[in-house]
Parts: C-alpha cells; structure tokens; sequence
C-alpha cells in the first residue's frame, strides 16, 4: 500500500533496535518454537527489505520447528476444474500461500487434468517441497472427483471446487459420496481416518440460495468448512476501508452506498453487436451455469463487500432488463432453431435497498440506503464506469468496485479530495484470502507470520448465504421465482410482472435504439 498514507503498521512495532546480525543468528537458534512471540521486539525503523528477509528467517524457521515439534501441520489442496480463474487468479496461490501445498489436480476432460500438470509441474514444484527435507511433493492429475479423493484421501486438507457454479452443488456430493465410501473401507480402528477438514468453493457458490444453502448443510453435517471464494473481503484495500471507517474517517455513521458499473460485456464473450463470438453463449452468460447475466459474476463480489463492510442488505427492490439483444439489433440474430444468439438473461439490473442491523460492521450504518446499477449491454467503451461511493455524516470515500489494486480517495462534505491511498494488487487475486484459510486450518494464533495475512477467514458460510439470498432477491421478478431449476424454463423469462421488459424492446424498436431513455420505463419491484 503506497500513499499520501501512513505507513502499514507491522507487528514488529517496539523501538528497541535488535539489529546486530550475531544476536539475531543466536536468537532464532534458541527460539525456533516460539518465534513468533520474538516479533515484538523487531524495530518499526527496520527497512523494507530488512524487514522482508527477518520475515522469511522466522517464517523458514518455525516451519521446520512445526513439523518436528507438532505444530502446525501443511495444508495440502486438491482442485476440481482447471479453467481461466485457476490460471492466475487462485491456482498458484495454493503453493505459493505459506503452509500450502498442491497435491492433486481433477478436470473432467480425458487426459486434461495430466496435461495441464505436465505444463506446471516445473513451477509448481519450485514451491511444492517439503519444509524439511526439501524434497519436492509431486502433483497428480485425475479425470474423476472420485478417483482424487479416494487416492489421496489420507493426504488432502481442503478442495478447491473452480468449476462453474452450475456443477458447484454437484461437485459438493461427490466430493461428500467418495468420502462415504471411503469411511467405508476404513473401518478398521487401526486405518488412517480421511484427513479433509475444508471445501472452498468459487463465488456465487450457487445459482440460486437454495443450492449455496444445500451445500453449506450437506458439509456441515459432515463437520467440514465452507469457504465461499470472494476474495475481496481478505485484500488490504478493503481491510483500509474497515480502519478508514472504525477511524471515523467520513463521521460517525453511514448514510448512503452507491455503486454504479457499465461494460465489460465485451471481455466476457460477446461480440461488438452483442451476440455470442463464435455464436456461441459464454457460460457466464447461461442461467444453466451461472445463475444469470454478469451480476452473478461481478456484482455478487461488491454486494459481499457492502455485506462485510455495513450489514446485511434488506429490503430490496429492482429493476431487472435484458437491454442489448433490441438496442443493437442482435435479436434479428437468430440459429436455425430461431434461438437468439444474444443471451437470454438480464444485461441491466437496478436496485435499492437498505443496511440492516449487524454485530460485525466497524461502523453504525443500520438503516443506510444502497443503491446499485449494472448495466453490461453493448454500449461505446468510453462510456465505461466502475464507480463506488460511501457517504458518511461528514464526508465520503470514492473507489472503483473492482480491482484491488487501485485507490481510494477520501472526500470532504463538500466533495473535495482530501487523501489518496494507493495499492499495489496481489500478483494472484486470491492468495490473501486463501493465506487466510490456511492460517485457520493450521491453527495460526498470530495476524502476521506472514506479513500481515490474517488469521481466520473473512468470507464464511453466512455471508454466502446472504449474498446469494440478495442476488435472489434482485433477480427473482425477472426468471418469475429462483426457488426452484429456473435455468430449465427460459420460455417463462422474463417473468410474471416484467412485461415492462417487453414494453421496453416495443419501444426501443420504434425508436432510435442509443437515444432511449430507459429512466422512462415504469419499474418493477421484485
């Protein structure tokens, strides 16, 4: 984190000045166990890369001293799906995080999951060793959930679930089946119990809450942890806009939330005229895979973030519309079948609501007003936007919604900039919160052994939950009810009180499609 800002505040605070490289060499020496209670005597003044290489001592250290002495143990994962988001976003964070390894791979594609080993064992093997012998740990690739579990069932921790969420629930009993019938076999008292302790699985975990709310019991009941993948809640841009807020940086309480995000329809699939590259549907954009349009994608992570940072949002209303398919003529675009080649599911979501009552939020917001506009219908790129916007009783923050690299900038009452607090992005969006799920799976009992990683995890099955109820709620007018497989009626789409939907394609068709004015358009509470 850069700034116009003080600097971070390390766990290494005492100003007394323990730097004589003897001392330091006889201390770690003595104290391999307990190194972490040696942090506080670490000086604030240290430089960074001082500071970096005292780190990494301690961290090398206590691992070997862990691993001999009973501490805490390695968390080895195995992932299910090999898509884009394991390629930079999550995969490597999994043994690059510290105390993690990557022990096995599955992707249901014949021979995909050993392929994609072959091309990453090398890398993946450069942080894949053991803390003591410093042997690499070899990583296997499966075709089948079952086969994984079952031959490595003895040596995973926790399970990464990276397919599309609409295999997610699936994917949660399978993995629940190979277990069963692995207990199964051993019943001898003598046999090595399965070791699995966690499931952590991409946002929005599932299409509609009663399928996140199915896998969150079924894992339960098997005393496993559920960690949904919003990763957000876990970057230091978000954990400084908890201390901004508790430091009543903008007053004593939150007034109002507004979100406002425009493009990126084109860097999901879609062509300039708003159909499918390739006449083909991006399975983000398929209700059967997804859940819905982009929201479920990109607005579930700002909702969560409004969730963890004010409360609970209730009391939604919501304007839901598939905009896109009139506005540039691609639904004349049409297969064989008369199937639109534009996606059938909503491109434009408005909504309010309101913060309910919390024990979490750093700052009292109970009663503030949230307002949130998506819109990812074709439109010219310059006209793009990502814009989030908290008022306080005396001032405001302004940020972008997505990305965790970029600022924040503290307003006045009048709107004037005051501060700007710069950030350097993970090198693995990810790695944050999976460090954080980690630390908690090993029993970490200290915020910083590795640089101000935090100890639990932020994103637990409640805020899932939660999440997925708001996003029902927005979307439900729209696919007339989510209670049920929704994404198998598309021909009820929109649904029962969206004939403005319909209104709306009338009259774009009448007129000059880029000049209308949506605003006009009665709106539908859902």
């Amino acid at each position: 984190m850069k700034k116009n800002k003080a600097a971070p505040t390390f766990i290494f605070s005492s100003p007394r000045l323990l730097l004589n490289s003897s001392f330091w060499h006889l201390l770690l020496l003595f104290a391999a166990s307990k190194v972490h209670q040696l942090s506080a005597f670490l000086p604030s003044s240290t430089t960074t890369s001082h500071h970096h290489n005292i780190i990494n001592l301690m961290s090398s250290t206590t691992s070997l001293a862990s691993s001999r002495r009973g501490g805490p143990s390695i968390i080895q994962w195995g992932i299910i799906g090999l898509g884009d988001v394991c390629t930079i976003k999550s995969g490597p964070a999994f043994y690059k995080s510290h105390g993690s390894r990557l022990i096995a791979v599955m992707r249901r594609s014949p021979g995909g999951a050993g392929q994609w080993v072959t091309e990453n064992r090398e890398i993946i093997q450069t942080y894949n060793h053991d803390d003591e012998t410093r042997v690499a740990v070899d990583i296997r690739g499966y075709d089948n959930v079952h086969q994984m579990i079952t031959e490595n069932i003895q040596h995973l921790d926790a399970i990464y679930v990276a397919t599309p969420p609409g295999v997610h629930l699936e994917n949660v009993r399978q993995i629940i089946s190979a277990l069963d019938d692995a207990t199964t076999t051993t019943t001898s008292a003598a046999s090595p119990r399965p070791r699995l302790k966690a499931i952590y699985v991409e946002k929005p975990c599932g299409r509609a809450a009663w399928e996140t709310q199915s896998m969150i019991d079924e894992l339960h009941r098997r005393n496993l942890h559920f960690f949904p993948a919003y990763v957000s809640r876990a970057h230091e841009r978000t954990q400084v806009i908890r201390t901004l807020l508790s430091n009543k940086k903008i007053g004593n309480e939150v007034i109002k939330v507004q979100y406002t995000q425009r493009g990126s329809s084109l860097a999901r699939g879609l062509d300039e005229h708003g159909a499918g590259v390739d006449k083909g549907i991006p399975w983000r954009l398929s209700a059967e895979h997804s859940g819905g349009g982009l929201i479920m994608d990109m607005g579930c992570h700002v909702l969560d973030r409004i969730d963890y940072l004010f409360g609970p949002i209730q009391n939604v209303k919501s304007e839901v519309l598939r905009k896109g398919g009139v506005v540039v003529g691609a639904r004349d675009q049409r297969d064989e079948d008369g199937k639109s080649y534009y996606p059938l599911v909503e491109d434009y979501v408005s909504m309010k609501g309101t913060i309910g009552q919390c024990d979490w939020a750093v700052i009292s917001s109970e009663g503030a007003i949230v307002e949130c506009v998506w819109d990812f219908s074709p439109h010219e790129k310059e006209n793009d936007e990502d814009m989030l916007l908290v008022t306080g009783t005396y001032g405001s923050l302004r940020m972008a919604g997505m990305g965790a690299g970029l600022p924040i900038e503290v307003l006045d009452m009048d709107g004037n900039v005051v501060e700007t607090i710069e950030f350097e992005a993970p090198n693995h969006a990810a790695q944050p919160l999976i460090q954080s799920i980690v630390n908690e799976l090993r029993g970490v009992n200290i915020d910083d052994e590795q640089q101000n990683y935090l100890v639990k995890s932020p994103a637990r099955a409640g805020n899932a939950i939660r999440t997925s109820e708001v996003l029902d709620a927005i979307l439900n007018s729209y696919y007339g009810g989510r209670h049920d497989e929704f994404w198998l009626r598309s021909e009820s789409w929109p649904g029962p009180g969206l004939e403005q939907n319909r209104r709306y394609m009338d009259m774009v068709e009448a007129a000059s499609p880029l000049k209308c004015n949506v605003k006009t358009i009665q709106k539908t509470t859902s």
